[in-house]
């Protein structure tokens, strides 16, 4: 009985985790993807790409020590495996607010996001999809 019971409290473990890959979330994407932005990290970058396309050198790290602050983040499920994200952030090495729109998607390596730019048709893609604010900015 007691083998049954662990058995059952592991699957339904399993299937809570479904938003996960690798143990981390994907709403863990936007909020890494702008701290790197600022940190001018593109090693970190490169691995949140689903495919780098040479367009992030893998071996450039960090060029400061400038940390994410403050951020708006906001999220729309498309399903299991696929989400939008919207996030808002001052990047401080530039000294100006940014706005990053992405896919994010479950791969075998875990959550990456799908394209280097933001999504040109990103209103249209999130248009029948219900948004849901994760973090407001000033929140901390």
């Amino acid at each position: 009985m007691l083998v049954i019971g662990i058995s059952f409290l592991l699957i339904v473990a399993a299937a809570c985790g479904s938003d996960e890959a690798n143990g981390k979330g994907p709403a863990e994407v936007p909020v890494k993807w702008a701290n790197a932005m600022i940190q001018r990290d593109e090693a970190s970058r490169a691995k949140l790409l689903v495919k780098n396309d040479g367009i992030m050198s893998p071996d450039k790290g960090p060029q400061n020590k400038q940390k994410l602050g403050s951020y708006e983040l906001t999220e729309w499920k498309a399903n299991d495996d696929k989400y939008f994200y919207k996030i808002k952030f001052i990047d401080p090495e530039a000294d100006e607010g940014r706005t990053e729109t992405m896919e994010v998607i479950k791969t075998d390596s875990g959550w990456k996001r799908t394209q280097f730019d933001n999504l040109s048709n990103f209103e249209t893609l999130i248009g029948s999809l219900d948004g849901k604010l994760l973090k407001e900015m000033h929140e901390e």
